[in-house]
């Protein structure tokens, strides 16, 4: 792209709010994205946006008439940014469909899918400094329908802002993501052959089966009917599945997985919001005197790689307390 198509280049139009920290331009390989115009500390909101518009039904049931109906009701100058979004790739999206699919978020409160033309431009990264969390991460969808961005990291001045597209990727190899993506991602994780990318690809298996280890589902809320499962052992995928894992073990998968993202470059408060009351629930239900001082000790370390350090002590330790949990929930166990 030549200095004259960038500086002309209709994205130089959208309103960037006075106080979001950062810039569009051009991002080599991806585009255009979002840069930070000032140092960006953790925690910090990066961007807040309201939808150019919203479309209450699900991603799927959106047709082109509901496009067209929502555009016609778009004042000039809105209308205007609708078709410089419409517009943006080098050859065209050959539907409205197609566009709004590549530039919309699903809404949860109002329920559909917004249209958001500054959210739309940050760029996606498998190691991302930016997110986006959901309601069950601690925070709340206004009645409008605005998405807010927060720093995971400190940003430094000039970086590129990125969050990641799926919710899901932590548990996922980087040749699953590159299919969900639909292109490829140049992120340290997706960096193929490198130590690092080899060595995430197994931390983020790894969590994806820790996961299934204490909740009995895979990502999809379903057991695990494949030729090649995740659980190899027969026996202990039953026990995960029938819930009948013992309350230590599963407190110690639950740690090592969060030690994991931990190491991942991927824990932030969000993560720990939506996750620790769970675990904390977890380490309470000990009954057994020994169990509980290990508990108590592992959930008083700062780090979830030291937490875990300690808990794996009691890894393989019987205690009534999780049966005793079960029953009052009313699940049988076996």
């Amino acid at each position: 792209m030549s200095n004259s198509n960038v500086f002309n280049h209709s994205y130089r139009n959208l309103h960037i709010p006075i106080d979001a920290p950062l810039e569009l331009k051009p991002s080599p390989g991806k585009g255009w994205g979002a840069f930070a115009t000032r140092p960006i500390t953790q925690g910090t909101i990066v961007l807040k946006e309201t939808p150019l518009f919203i479309i209450h039904k699900p991603h799927e049931a959106i047709t082109e008439q509901d496009l067209w109906t929502a555009f016609q009701a778009l004042p000039p100058r809105d209308k205007q940014l609708f078709l410089c979004i419409r517009d943006n790739p080098s050859t065209p999206f050959a539907s409205m469909t197609g566009m709004f699919a590549e530039n919309s978020f699903a809404l949860t409160r109002p329920f559909g899918h917004g249209l958001f033309p500054l959210h739309s431009r940050i760029n996606h990264s498998c190691l991302p400094n930016c997110k986006l969390p959901d309601p069950a991460e601690g925070t709340t969808t206004p009645g409008d329908g605005a998405i807010t961005c927060f720093a995971t990291k400190d940003i430094a001045y000039g970086e590129e802002i990125t969050f990641c597209y799926n919710t899901d990727f932590e548990c996922r190899t980087r040749d699953d993501r590159y299919r969900e993506l639909r292109f490829a991602c140049n992120c340290k994780a997706c960096t193929l052959g490198t130590p690092f990318q080899l060595l995430s690809d197994m931390r983020r298996t790894l969590i994806r089966g820790l996961q299934y280890l204490t909740t009995g589902t895979d990502l999809d809320g379903q057991k695990d009917s494949s030729q090649t499962p995740l659980i190899v052992d027969p026996d202990l995928k039953k026990d995960a599945e029938t819930m009948s894992i013992p309350l230590s073990n599963r407190l110690v998968y639950s740690l090592l997985s969060m030690a994991l993202v931990e190491q991942e470059g991927l824990m932030d408060e969000f993560t720990v919001r939506r996750m620790n009351p769970a675990i904390l629930l977890l380490a309470s239900r000990f009954r057994d005197k020994q169990n509980a001082e290990i508990a108590g000790a592992a959930m008083g370390r700062e780090m979830w790689t030291e937490k875990f350090g300690v808990a794996v002590e009691m890894f393989g330790r019987g205690d009534v307390g999780f049966e005793e949990m079960l029953s009052e929930l009313g699940i049988a166990i076996g």
